[in-house]
């Protein structure tokens, strides 16, 4: 019983991490998400008694998705060449954030044991 309130404060965790690296690597590079979220994801895992380690993969995947609006550089060129709609980006973005998600959130903690 411990053990499962234990996994589902580390899935929790992981998850608000993810949906909060996602949500700032829009407006913001990969990186400044990443050097600001985590040395908090370090502390709140020691904190937790957890290993900081899934954290900050799961800090660095979310980071990575910045698909969801096109104002990353890369996305612009897109964007414009390709004559898209900001909804095709949240559309097809969200989906794959959501894919990512759901793959890591699998992954990372049997990876990298929480």
């Amino acid at each position: 019983s411990s053990r499962f309130i234990f996994n589902l404060i580390s899935v929790f965790l992981l998850s608000l991490f993810f949906f909060l690296s996602v949500i700032l690597t829009q407006p913001l590079s990969n990186q400044v998400t990443a050097a600001v979220l985590i040395p908090i994801a370090i502390q709140t895992a020691l904190l937790v008694g957890h290993d900081p380690r899934p954290y900050a993969i799961m800090i660095a995947l979310a980071a990575s998705c910045s698909f969801i609006t096109p104002l990353e550089p890369a996305s612009v060129i897109v964007y414009s060449a390709g004559r898209y709609r900001f909804m095709d980006f949240i559309r097809v973005g969200g989906l794959l954030t959501i894919i990512i998600y759901g793959v890591a959130i699998v992954l990372v903690p049997l990876i990298w044991q929480v």
